[in-house]
């Protein structure tokens, strides 16, 4: 959230309406939780948040709706890898903005197992990700990225040549599209 004035409004509507005084301390740690996100969804979870809590929503109950259920979160991830897969193959780096994506496919034996996928055999990739991500997002830790096979056999070659990891996610690329042929 970047409005300042909007998110004093809703909290100050909040802070009436549940009559809880509203500190400086308080204000500040909603404002840092809030502040990763864009304004139009803060916005819709403090009016979720006013029509259907019967007390002072917490901190979790504003991220619950902002990022949805560790399970949402982990479709959504899934959605992600598998437009990676298809656009980008696994011979390049690649840096999901989501990094437990990254904490999964370490789990797995590194982004080069994607070769060995057959189309088949998504759905039940899928299941196992999905399970796996829930579980993974509990590390404080994870992969900054995911190495591709280039960079992997460079290293074993002895060759010190290392991309940029692709970037998927991030607000600064546009989303990768299936269709679209892989970088290079």
């Amino acid at each position: 959230m970047k409005n300042r004035k909007l998110f004093k409004e809703y909290m100050t509507a909040l802070a009436e309406l549940f009559g809880k005084e509203l500190t400086a301390l308080l204000n500040g740690l909603y404002w840092k939780i809030l502040e990763p996100f864009g304004d139009e969804q803060c916005e819709a979870a403090f009016k979720e948040l006013i029509f259907s809590s019967r007390f002072f929503p917490k901190p979790a109950d504003f991220l619950e709706l902002l990022r949805g259920k560790k399970e949402d979160q982990a479709a959504r991830a899934w959605i992600k890898v598998v437009d990676a897969v298809r656009g980008i193959g696994n011979y390049e780096s690649v840096q999901f903005d989501d990094p437990i994506i990254h904490s999964v496919f370490k789990f797995w034996g590194g982004w080069g197992v994607t070769a060995d996928w057959k189309e088949s055999e998504l759905k039940w990739k899928q299941k196992e990700f999905e399970r796996l991500y829930v579980i993974m997002s509990a590390n404080k830790e994870h992969p900054t990225y995911l190495p591709g096979l280039n960079e992997i056999n460079n290293a074993a070659s002895g060759c010190d040549i290392q991309a940029k990891p692709v970037r998927i996610g991030f607000d600064d690329q546009k989303k990768i599209e299936a269709t679209q042929d892989p970088p290079g």
